[in-house]
């Protein structure tokens, strides 16, 4: 309500755009939902650039139905499948991307093909980070028997690996990913999920149409590092990206939208002008701009997706 009444802007975020058979952290929108929902903004709303909704809400001058969309991580499908969309109905982006991984395997991407790709016996796993262990000794919980594996069990394997890992610095991540990799075992990389590298990036800012922004280095989760890590991470991923743009990169997206004090500063110290967070709500004139609330969309069609929007912005 509070929204419809003082109005304001929103803020889109997305992952992916891509047909996935097994989408385990539910972070993909297929091509022709994608599609439906980019038209539904060209008709109904005011798609621009972040840094123009910026613009807007710093001189108090924000147009009605304004909408920004953002993408986090920087998957290669955002080059092959995301801008033609864009392209063909006008809409502006944002893509916030890891510089570490140009051209990789995202750490949750390639834990999620090793352990569903794995007969290992998934209690033969024992991992040491600091002081915490794991150690898999789980009961099995809604069986799904799909060609021959327990697919939910796995998916509960996974989900715990993955909170494990998830607080990690970068190198305890990689002995812990060591670790994984040596207890499953994998024959051949079937089933990589590619991030963007350096030569796509330059082709998906070609136009204009798409702007970058910086999503860290490596993907740490910021409130869990150290102070001296979390400047580091935020500013060689700025560094990364200007260096390969030959450009300044004045946005960020805070991993996983988690922003405390500490990696507020650093961000303000690295000279980002604003930034991107995970919470729900509309952003208008006065909201911080380093706290940017954005709106995640789920694979819905055109019409689900505008009643959506519609639940929050004054759209017809």
């Amino acid at each position: 309500m509070r929204a419809r009444l003082l109005g304001g802007a929103m803020i889109l975020g997305y992952h992916r755009v891509t047909n996935i058979r097994n989408d385990a952290y539910d972070v993909c929108v297929t091509p022709d939902n994608f599609a439906q929902q980019m038209d539904a903004l060209s008709k109904y709303a005011n798609p621009v650039h972040l840094s123009q909704l910026i613009e807007h809400l710093m001189t108090g001058s924000l147009p009605p139905r304004t909408v920004a969309v953002t993408f986090d991580d920087g998957y290669a499908d955002n080059l092959y499948q995301a801008k033609p969309i864009l392209e063909k109905y006008g809409v502006p982006a944002t893509i916030f991307v890891c510089s570490g991984y140009l051209g990789g395997e995202f750490w949750w991407d390639e834990l999620e093909r090793l352990t569903h790709s794995s007969d290992t016996d998934l209690q033969g796993l024992n991992l040491q980070a600091g002081n915490r262990t794991f150690k898999w000794n789980q009961p099995v919980k809604n069986r799904e028997i799909i060609n021959g594996q327990d697919v939910s069990f796995r998916s509960q394997f996974r989900q715990a690996l993955y909170h494990f890992i998830l607080p990690l610095d970068l190198a305890e991540r990689e002995l812990a990913l060591e670790a994984i990799r040596a207890w499953a075992r994998p024959v051949g990389v079937e089933g990589k999920q590619y991030a963007i590298d350096r030569d796509e990036l330059l082709q998906l800012t070609e136009g204009g149409l798409v702007e970058v922004g910086s999503h860290t280095r490596n993907h740490l989760m910021l409130p869990y590092v150290s102070m001296e890590r979390q400047r580091e991470e935020i500013l060689q991923g700025k560094q990364d990206l200007e260096t390969l743009l030959g450009r300044t990169v004045a946005g960020f997206s805070y991993p996983n939208g988690l922003a405390t004090h500490n990696a507020k500063q650093a961000v303000r110290e690295a000279g980002f002008k604003f930034a991107c967070i995970s919470l729900n709500d509309v952003v208008r004139t006065g909201s911080d701009i380093h706290e940017l609330t954005r709106f995640w969309q789920k694979d819905t069609n055109g019409n689900k997706f505008l009643a959506d929007l519609a639940a929050w912005m004054n759209l017809s």
